[in-house]
């Protein structure tokens, strides 16, 4: 069993949930007749409910093609079929044409590429004034010690920094911050506690063990936010205007 497989069942890969995302998309000022991008889709399920409480139609792009069914599932589910197009695709080379979309929407994505190389990369795909809104995870101290930081940047491009690091790099690469929350922590309590449950039930219906690597590291990643983490590291999720 390998991380797709173990998360295509779930409705998220990450931490968060749609009362978060719609909290900040209320800054980005939608209409029916726009397309946005979602980076970082997994099996589908935000890319449909944003086609379905926003209106508009949805390009849901992950780097894993094995998602893309669960895709059209979803939005098949969702009524959304007409709003939601899947795509597998490389997030730092996506075949666009500059000022395509309304919108850039990645929560995750950002943490496999390296936050400057996403800004980079998916500035060009919104006009003057559009927005990229994303999620991306950074810790309090920046002396924070390799038991805070290890679960998160073993699947991360880069080491985590602090939020002023971030909110320098946001203003050099063309954007200001037009709205900005971290998650709660009782999100990331209900995130992990459901795939804590998924990993068990995995187990005792025989699709894998618990000396599975994937299953062993989502255990522990449980645990480690519960033991270490709280309070420690943050994710961050920023709505930024592209200004020039």
């Amino acid at each position: 069993m390998d991380r797709f497989t173990f998360f295509a069942e779930l409705p998220r890969t990450e931490p968060g949930n749609a009362v978060f995302t719609s909290a900040y998309l209320t800054h980005v000022p939608l209409k029916a007749s726009d397309t946005i991008l979602e980076l970082g889709c997994a099996s589908g399920d935000r890319a449909t409910w944003i086609a379905r409480s926003r209106g508009c139609r949805v390009v849901a792009a992950d780097a894993e093609p094995r998602f893309m069914p669960w895709v059209r599932r979803r939005a098949d589910e969702g009524g959304a079929t007409p709003l939601v197009r899947p795509l597998a695709a490389d997030y730092l080379n996506l075949p666009f044409r500059d000022g395509a979309f309304r919108a850039v929407i990645a929560e995750g994505a950002a943490m496999t590429v390296g936050l400057k190389a996403a800004l980079v990369a998916w500035r060009r795909l919104v006009p003057p004034d559009g927005h990229v809104c994303l999620t991306y995870p950074g810790v309090v101290n920046k002396d924070a010690p390799a038991e805070v930081r290890a679960p998160l940047e073993r699947r991360m491009a880069e080491p985590m920094a602090m939020l002023p690091d971030y909110h320098k790099l946001v203003r050099a690469s063309g954007f200001e911050i037009q709205h900005q929350v971290p998650l709660p922590a009782d999100l990331w309590e209900a995130f992990y506690a459901d795939v804590v449950r998924h990993a068990w039930a995995l187990t005792a219906r025989g699709r894998t063990t618990d000396q599975n690597r994937i299953v062993r590291d989502v255990i522990q990643e449980a645990r480690w936010f519960r033991q270490v983490g709280r309070g420690r590291v943050f994710l961050q999720a920023m709505v930024l205007r592209r200004t020039r």
